[in-house]
């Protein structure tokens, strides 16, 4: 069956759920945000919400980086 992630289509198994789709891909699940069909979905629910035809998924990914140390920081603002 399709679905759209990140607005491609991605032929997927079907009764796939978030968490096995995210496994699949090789996504760690605490360092992403799911959004499902418009809906932020809660980490907790991933194992239970099953993906059906058509469904739009969105990953968001955190990243961390920047400035390390606040005197680089203070010294690029000066």
């Amino acid at each position: 069956m399709f679905i759209y992630l990140n607005g491609k289509s991605e032929d997927i198994e079907e009764n796939m759920s978030i968490s096995k789709l995210l496994e699949r891909k090789k996504i760690r699940q605490e360092v992403v945000t799911v959004e499902h069909n418009g809906q932020i979905i809660d980490r907790g629910k991933f194992k239970d919400t099953l993906l059906n035809e058509g469904d739009g998924l969105e990953l968001v990914y955190y990243m961390g980086g920047g400035i390390g140390s606040r005197k680089e920081k203070e010294d690029n603002f000066r």
